[in-house]
């Protein structure tokens, strides 16, 4: 009983409510949509947390199991999930780890930088603080805006999810990079401790945080046993924190003992019908909580996007589309280049004349980061 009341106090408590807009742009040549969730009432720019589903998940999918809602409504931060192309991401494990001639993502590095650079010039999104997490296969995307675009998000949280081997010759980011990992060490979908197949590995959870402490220069880590709050869920979380970084960074990893391929919740959620065969779910931390407590410690000190204040939105009104021309986002400083088209699509080359022109540039028409998780 004690335990349902602090539920119900927690997610009332201070809480404002959110309001929903269903947001769609062009990147990459590619018609992109997301929902966003922002508190009712609020002005001006605020700090966003960006959430990336896990592959077969759609973003309400995500956002009903996530919990992420409560904790924006808590703390008074915009929330947004975006949608990934056929329910998946590309992320940067190799080509041959996934299923690239079924499952075909987008051109998803694009599409986040257009989508921050969105946020930003309508006014929604301080670039200071802007947040990137995923679960699964979303957080392998996570991982590689971490290694690509780090000077665009303040931190990143990862979640069941682990750095591609290769990722210890490719990842070099612009900057130190602030990251919370959370794993089940009973995940039977990324194991906790790293696979390696012919065709590619993942490292374990626990070195997938030390190859970002490396990253980032830090000193020995510490390790501590959070409260079992909830004995009855079967699982427990230690924390391994490496707070001696450069520039201030942060790396820690919570490891869930005997947790599944679940985010841990304390609020009410809406699982999906796969969730009752993933394993078990901690219920002692929220993930939601987890994420932004970690994150919100850190702002970008030189954001490199401004939205300098009655700049009317960029692109007309949320959900409006560029200019088919453009090959960029518009910002308050006009147009933004966007990355060029990741070399590595899997799909069909469209024909000539309906290839845009970066598309045509872009090389050939592979793709890695197809995920089956």
């Amino acid at each position: 009983m004690v335990f349902a009341l602090w539920l119900m106090a927690l997610g009332t408590s201070g809480a404002q409510a959110l309001e929903l807009t269903r947001g769609r742009l062009m990147a990459g040549g590619e018609a992109r949509t997301y929902l966003l969730l922002r508190p009712e009432g609020s002005s001006g720019p605020l700090p966003v947390v960006i959430a990336l589903h896990g592959a077969a998940q759609s973003a309400q999918g995500f956002r009903d199991y996530f919990g992420l809602d409560a904790a924006a409504a808590a703390h008074g931060f915009v929330a947004v999930y975006p949608q990934g192309e056929g329910r998946v991401w590309n992320d940067s494990r190799p080509a041959a780890m996934r299923l690239k001639a079924v499952l075909r993502p987008g051109d998803d590095v694009a599409f986040l930088v257009a989508l921050v650079h969105r946020l930003v010039a309508e006014g929604i999104a301080d670039p200071a603080r802007i947040y990137l997490t995923g679960i699964s296969n979303g957080g392998f995307m996570v991982e590689r805006m971490a290694c690509e675009q780090a000077q665009l998000f303040a931190a990143f949280s990862v979640i069941m999810a682990t750095a591609p081997a290769n990722a210890r010759e490719e990842c070099r980011p612009s900057r130190a990079v602030p990251i919370l990992f959370i794993h089940g060490t009973a995940d039977a979908v990324i194991a906790y401790s790293g696979f390696w197949t012919p065709m590619g590995a993942t490292l374990s959870a626990p070195d997938s945080a030390a190859l970002f402490a490396r990253l980032n220069d830090c000193g020995p880590a510490s390790t501590r046993n959070l409260p079992d709050l909830d004995p009855l869920d079967g699982t427990s979380v230690t924390e391994r924190s490496w707070d001696s970084c450069r520039d201030g960074s942060v790396v820690r990893l919570l490891s869930v003992e005997r947790g599944g391929h679940q985010s841990p919740a304390r609020v009410e959620t809406k699982p999906d019908l796969a969730t009752p065969f993933l394993g078990l779910r901690n219920h002692d931390i929220d993930a939601g909580e987890e994420v932004w407590a970690f994150m919100s410690a850190f702002t970008l000190a030189a954001p490199v996007l401004s939205g300098p204040a009655g700049v009317a939105p960029a692109a007309g009104p949320m959900g409006g589309q560029l200019p088919a021309q453009t090959n960029g986002v518009l910002s308050g400083r006009g147009v933004v280049p966007l990355p060029v088209p990741s070399p590595l699509r899997a799909r069909s080359a469209p024909p000539a004349g309906q290839r845009s022109s970066l598309e045509r540039e872009g090389g050939p028409w592979s793709q890695r980061g197809i995920s089956t998780q």
